[in-house]
């Protein structure tokens, strides 16, 4: 077990404290440095960002991967997800005989049989089939339903900024960066001095299957949905991802202060001064004039990328 499981193990349990020992666990492995690729196209969200430390907080929907921060459901059978096989075993025994009882609920689709089973009484043995079928789909449409609501909470109430541990991440420079005409700003974090910020700084775990909602809630009687956010598929690997993720309600506590533009878009708060520059070796001379004037008059140092016979350097 690597740290980061170590870490997310500790941060989900139900222990008393738990939390707190997750957060200063974490503290020793926050990279000293960490970069932030953005685009010059947005200047004046770019100029907050330089010279105001202001960073925008996005919107999950707002990711160019679909399920960022998504809980998919990993079967369709809705016997999986049926919860306290013993709570089902004391309603019925009294009910079923002892055969079928024991027939059923040692089946591993017990679930299953117990709808079949109790449809027998109701309908003719033509119809069993397609009264289970309809049961079991009404419950299965009932769990996409509260997946779904899950999926909700999270794009309506948490906003995160994303942050990598490499300033030459060449597909990273041409996604996020506008194809090198943009920047990579390095920040110092033994400089932020807001706690907060330093607790709410996760690491991405990358997996091949999402987190599946419905099957933590039968094992977490609070779910954090920060872990949903702490997750990506691994085909985002390369990315070797921060994020500040703050849950909207710590900035506001009535619902009704929250604009149209940070519900549906996001908003900026304050992070830190960027340490360092880094202009984007395909940068417009304009772009670069202005971003050098910003950074001169608040002592940033800048470097500028170039494609050499070695790769990306900072010159």
């Amino acid at each position: 077990m690597d740290w980061i499981d170590e870490f997310i193990e500790l941060f989900m349990s139900q222990k008393t404290g738990s939390v707190e020992k997750a957060l200063l666990y974490k503290q020793q492995y926050i990279p000293q440095k960490l970069y932030r690729y953005r685009s010059a196209e947005k200047i004046e969200r770019l100029k907050d960002e330089i010279v105001n430390g202001r960073i925008f907080m996005s919107s999950p929907l707002n990711m160019n991967d679909p399920f960022d921060s998504c809980s998919l459901l990993e079967n369709n059978k809705p016997t999986v997800y049926v919860h306290d096989k013993e709570i089902y075993k004391e309603k019925f025994k009294e009910i079923l005989d002892k055969n079928t009882f024991n027939k059923i609920f040692k089946d591993d689709n017990w679930f299953e049989k117990l709808t079949e089973s109790v449809a027998s009484k109701y309908v003719s043995l033509e119809e069993i089939d397609e009264a289970k079928e309809k049961a079991l789909k009404t419950l299965m449409q009932g769990i996409e339903d509260i997946n779904s609501e899950i999926n909700e909470t999270i794009n309506r109430t948490y906003r995160f900024a994303c942050f990598t541990q490499s300033k030459t991440n060449l597909p990273m420079w041409n996604h996020y960066a506008n194809g090198h005409k943009g920047v990579c700003l390095e920040y110092d974090t033994t400089e932020i001095n807001n706690i907060i910020n330093i607790n709410v700084l996760f690491p991405v775990k990358y997996v091949d299957k999402l987190p599946d909602g419905i099957s933590l809630m039968k094992a977490q009687d609070e779910l954090r949905m920060e872990y949903f956010l702490m997750h990506k598929l691994r085909d985002w690997s390369y990315e070797n991802e921060w994020r500040l993720i703050y849950n909207i309600g710590f900035w506001y506590k009535d619902p009704s202060e929250v604009s149209y533009e940070i519900l549906k878009k996001g908003a900026s708060i304050y992070f830190a001064l960027p340490s360092k520059v880094y202009l984007g070796a395909k940068i417009s001379d304009f772009d670069e004039e202005q971003i050098r004037k910003w950074c001169s008059e608040h002592r940033i140092p800048v470097q500028k990328m170039k494609c050499t016979e070695y790769g990306l350097k900072a010159t």
